[in-house]
């Protein structure tokens, strides 16, 4: 099945306004967010959870765009965030890192691939570093009836001989509004599109599927022991959560449990947990319903008992002492 056409996706950068070469311009759904909570929503349907675990002023964007069957998103996030991330059931989403970073893992192994596919509703974690960008193809398993999605991984990385770097860079342009197509497009530009997508991603699904050594990341056992730890944390009180309790409890040392996380989400559990706690409180403090309970409970209940070292944590991972965040909310209520 090779119908692709190179010459699609060649673009003209010189171009400064944004359409698709036959005078139709783009509709795009992009808006910006300024806390992690709050970009978990953005893109359409799916699933997630994303944790800030470095400094900086979040700032990310989610771009949408409908092409006739298939949704393509752009996503941006200016700070390292760990996320639990899963496309919307019955979906496959092709997804094309763009940032120049070789640091991020996936279910725990250090991935520097140029594309993967995730099958809708399977659940993988992510970490990346700041100044992540990435695409995603999104395509209803239902368009795609000659594959048996219950045999694929939850994430397969792809041959980037299947053209990735071309449809990578085709995807930067179309959402930087500078895409000229060099040949004709006979019919609507978004049903053409979308019929040559379509194509594509059938393509890299019988690639993966005929190719025994294009194998899904299963998880290294750092990460089964992270989500061992991650789901014994869930389903207790987080304000009383301690490294020393999850060693306890895991019956691992604790340079196991420590080289679990630092391989799994870049960071050590003792800072994962308090940048966990951190999140609880700024979520919270973003909520107007419980923004009113002031800076103090709120800290308790997260399990911060010393006001001005929370203080200085939430600062330095936020950009603004907790006052403030609760000030901006209630003023807008």
């Amino acid at each position: 099945m090779e119908t692709f056409d190179r010459r699609i996706f060649c673009f003209d950068l010189k171009k400064e306004t944004a359409g698709y070469g036959d005078g139709t311009r783009a509709g795009f759904n992009d808006p910006c967010f300024f806390a992690p909570s709050f970009q978990e929503s953005g893109l359409p349907l799916w699933n997630q959870r994303y944790i800030q675990l470095e400094k900086g002023t979040f700032k990310g964007t989610v771009s949408v765009l409908t092409f006739g069957k298939l949704t393509l998103i752009e996503e941006t996030i200016n700070v390292s965030v760990g996320q639990t991330t899963c496309p919307p059931d019955g979906t496959i989403a092709v997804v094309f890192p763009a940032h120049r970073s070789e640091l991020g893992t996936i279910n725990g192994e250090v991935r520097s691939d140029k594309a993967f596919v995730h099958v809708g509703g399977r659940e993988i974690t992510v970490s990346g570093e700041e100044n992540c960008r990435a695409y995603y193809l999104l395509v209803q398993q239902t368009d795609l009836p000659e594959f048996d999605f219950r045999k694929f991984g939850a994430i397969t990385p792809v041959d980037p001989s299947l053209h990735i770097a071309e449809m990578s860079t085709w995807l930067a342009s179309l959402f930087a509004g500078t895409w000229q197509p060099k040949i004709r497009l006979s019919g609507r530009t978004d049903q053409v599109l979308s019929e040559i997508l379509l194509d594509r991603v059938k393509d890299i699904l019988t690639e993966i599927q005929q190719k025994a050594s294009i194998a899904p990341l299963r998880g290294t056992f750092s990460y089964s022991l992270f989500l061992k730890a991650q789901r014994f944390i869930d389903d207790y009180d987080d304000a009383i959560m301690s490294v020393t309790r999850l060693t306890e409890e895991l019956n691992i040392p604790p340079h196991i449990l420590r080289a679990a996380f630092v391989q799994t989400t870049g960071v050590s559990p003792r800072l994962w947990l308090r940048q966990r706690a951190l999140d609880r409180a700024r979520r919270a403090m973003l909520d107007p319903a419980q923004a009113c309970k002031g800076v103090s409970q709120i800290a308790l209940e997260c399990g911060f008992f010393h006001f001005g070292r929370f203080a200085g944590y939430y600062a330095e991972t936020y950009g603004e002492l907790p006052i403030v965040t609760i000030r901006n909310t209630l003023s807008i209520r």
